[in-house]
């Protein structure tokens, strides 16, 4: 019995020690990248210990690397279904999920990863783009692309070039029967550079030039315009070891007759990194590559060197506007755009191609994915054009011939499309958070959006003069018996109300967009120009001691409610367009019975204290201790205000440095004198304010200026001239914040503080 366990403790001793030394060979050909080898043996020690989590996992990459995803997927399966599980599984995992075309699955790995490694903008960027490709698969596309006949071969062959009358491209296949040397990473066939012509069908595959071909890896290339100098990759071994690493370098040649001579190197290739994959602009005095040089984003980074002289520059990074943590590859540039490849902004999955506009050496905007057919959940790459509409890319997508395939592209002009803007409100106030959907002509959901807090809304891409209906996501019938639907302009102004068909559903025609600009905007025929602001602040103790978020609504004397906002950081709130003679209360989102309201005015001095009563705060404006006087307003009205109080005209709107009364502030203004019409003995102190954008001295006199001319309109309509003050006061007196907390401009608080005022005073 002592031998038997003796004898099987020594097998499994013999075991373990086979197993880390398979093992241990797997991790020095992996840590080299020679993937082939790697996978060899961790196969072995996989065979003695099926649940090794580091074999596992690294043979599952090894498979990733070499783009075979469906055994990458295999072992990632197993690897994740073991315990402690690193985050790092979970990324790869969902990466070769989405190269296999399976989103969903993709998508909880992406989620699994972020719980890991919550601040991971990668993670974050590769759940996104889920739900991109959802949105993309839905619109029309812009390429048609077809696998070039003939040229293709089982070998990889990609990176086509249009060369005099030809296609350059690179291929694996061999340049002879001689040559039986391959790719320790890949244990593929080196490559090498081809060329066929195109006016026999690409039928004949040749060498393209013996000085620039070895036994080693040679290509891609690009060639200047005029012809005379070549650029291209080249990766030989120094000495013929398994455990040698390859780096790439970049060599440019001279064109001497029908031979390339005077290869050289690049002054920036390096035996400590690779660079690779250069392309060379139009006037020959840029060159850009890809190279892992240190300093960079990670993973590949994409480069340029400028020509000085006969001089190259030292190599720039293009930024983290291209640059990712993952691989930046296979650049070109075509007039302004700059094309890429890229496994590092989210997309189909693998590599996809990207277009970002480049000017004065430097990426502009954010890069933007050209989208299926040229892109797959496979890797497409290598993209260059022929001419303005037509081209060559390459991708390792099924239903190829051989591992990489050059397929050719046409584009196609897509139907012009355009877009809506608009605002939904449940009598006059906004709806907020509302859900609406958008359907075409046959009822079925197209888009989904929800409104903002001002009730806004956008639907884009919609075809010309197709009919849409809008229908809202809102059960509350009291509410559908009240919205409106306008259809807004470029400004956000109302200039359409939307036809109604039936209860919250809405038609109308898409239109171009730039013609809502061209329309008059509509005029709100039940609102007052004599409206007023009230500004509140909630508090508790003492003002300043509640935080921002509370949702405050007010309601007039009957308990209707007639708007809502939301305190800021110091408990303060605004409502605006109220009538000057109501009764109002306030009602808070809060259940505690602590809070107290006051109620400011707009320089945030404190005027009255809200009365709380029955869960609400009771606001009377006019009290008996004002000077009130009675009027009749532009809409024959009888209502009653302050003396001497703000009333604020925001639709009196100017161009950029212009004084100029424009035909929407010219309406405004008639009100205005209507009111001074019916009303013999009171007259307006009127006041100008602007924004903080330009000089002290600039804004004052540009206030000065505006209002000015407000004040001879009103003289042109024949108002005796001492009924009418008027002064200019520049950006000294803002009602609301021209930029936000964290020093960013705030566009809702300039356009507040754009604006016309005037006080009702009356004549002596």
């Amino acid at each position: 019995m002592i031998l038997k366990y003796y004898f099987s403790f020594i097998t499994f001793l013999v075991i373990t020690v086979s197993c880390f030394a398979q093992l241990k060979k797997a991790n020095g050909y992996f840590e080299l990248t020679n993937y082939p080898e790697a996978i060899k043996y961790y196969e072995k020690t996989l065979k003695k210990d099926p649940n090794n989590a580091e074999a596992l996992r690294n043979i599952a990459f090894s498979h990733k690397k070499l783009k075979n995803y469906t055994a990458a997927e295999e072992y990632y399966q197993k690897a994740t279904s073991l315990g402690n599980v690193l985050a790092s599984d979970h990324l790869h995992y969902g990466q070769v999920l989405k190269n296999n075309n399976k989103p969903t699955e993709a998508k909880k790995q992406f989620k699994l990863f972020l719980e890991k490694e919550p601040n991971s903008f990668l993670g974050k960027v590769l759940l996104n783009s889920i739900e991109e490709i959802t949105v993309w698969e839905k619109e029309d596309k812009a390429f048609e692309i077809n696998l070039v006949e003939n040229i293709n071969s089982k070998y990889s062959d990609f990176c086509a070039l249009v060369y005099q009358d030809a296609l350059i491209f690179i291929s694996e296949r061999q340049v002879d029967f001689v040559n039986e040397k391959t790719n320790s990473s890949t244990n593929r066939p080196y490559l090498s550079i081809f060329y066929s012509k195109k006016e026999k069908n690409f039928e004949k595959v040749k060498e393209f030039s013996n000085q620039l071909s070895t036994e080693y890896h040679d290509g891609p290339v690009s060639i200047s315009k005029d012809g005379n100098t070549i650029y291209f990759t080249r990766s030989i071994k120094g000495e013929l070891s398994k455990k040698s690493i390859n780096h790439s370098k970049i060599y440019q040649a001279s064109a001497k007759g029908n031979k390339w001579k005077d290869i050289t190197p690049m002054p920036f290739n390096s035996e400590n990194y690779s660079v690779a994959h250069p392309w060379i602009t139009e006037d020959g005095k840029t060159l850009f590559f890809t190279s892992n040089m240190p300093g960079g984003f990670g993973g590949m980074d994409l480069y340029m060197s400028s020509k000085t002289d006969e001089e190259w520059g030292k190599p720039v990074n293009l930024g983290k506007e291209i640059n990712t943590a993952l691989d930046e590859v296979f650049p070109y540039i075509k007039d302004t755009l700059f094309y890429f490849a890229s496994d590092g902004h989210g997309g189909y999955g693998g590599l996809d191609i990207y277009s970002i506009v480049f000017k004065n050496g430097k990426a502009q905007g954010n890069p933007e994915n050209l989208k299926a057919p040229i892109n797959s959940p496979a890797d497409d790459f290598g993209i260059t054009f022929q001419d303005k509409d037509t081209g060559y890319f390459s991708s390792n997508r099924p239903g190829g011939i051989g591992s990489d395939d050059i397929y050719s592209f046409k584009w196609e002009g897509l139907t012009e499309k355009t877009a809506i803007t608009g605002v939904l409100q449940y009598g006059k106030l906004s709806a907020d958070n509302t859900k609406i959907d958008l359907l075409d002509e046959n009822d079925q959901v197209i888009q989904s959006t929800t409104t903002d807090k001002n009730g806004n809304f956008k639907f884009d891409k919609l075809s010309l003069d197709e009919n849409y209906l809008i229908k809202i996501d809102e059960s509350d019938e009291s509410k559908l018996d009240q919205a409106k639907l306008y259809i807004t302009n470029s400004n956000g102004e109302k200039v359409i109300l939307a036809n109604k068909l039936g209860k919250g559903k809405f038609t109308f025609k898409a239109l171009p967009y730039t013609y809502y600009d061209e329309l008059e905007l509509l005029e709100e025929v039940d609102e007052s120009l004599l409206t007023i602001n009230i500004y509140g602040q909630v508090y508790k103790k003492l003002p300043g001691d509640y935080s921002e978020g509370m949702e405050i609504l007010i309601l007039d004397e009957e308990g209707n409610v007639i708007g809502k906002a939301r305190t800021d950081k110091d408990g303060k709130f605004i409502f605006d367009k109220l009538a000057p003679d109501e009764v109002y209360m306030f009602m808070l989102e809060e259940g505690d019975g602590n809070f107290n309201v006051i109620v400011l005015d707009e320089n945030g001095k404190v005027i009255d204290a809200a009365k709380k009563t029955g869960g609400k705060f009771k606001y009377h404006r006019l009290t008996s201790d004002k000077t009130i006087i009675t009027l009749i307003n532009e809409i024959d009205e009888v209502i009653k205000i302050a003396e001497n109080e703000n009333f604020i005209i925001s639709k009196i709107l100017y161009d950029y440095d212009s004084y100029e009364i424009n035909e929407a502030s010219k309406k405004e203004l008639d009100k205005l004198i209507t009111i001074l019409k019916k009303n013999k003995g009171i007259g307006v102190e009127l006041s100008s304010h602007t924004d903080d954008i330009g000089s002290a001295k600039f804004n004052l006199d540009l206030s000065q200026k505006r209002a000015d001319a407000a004040v001879e309109y009103i003289l042109s309509k024949g108002i005796e001239k001492k009924r009418i003050i008027a002064k200019g006061y520049g950006k000294a007196h803002p009602i609301a914040p021209n930029k936000l907390p964290n020093g960013d401009d705030n566009p809702e608080g300039r356009a507040k503080n754009r604006r016309t005022e005037f006080k009702v005073i009356k004549i002596k």
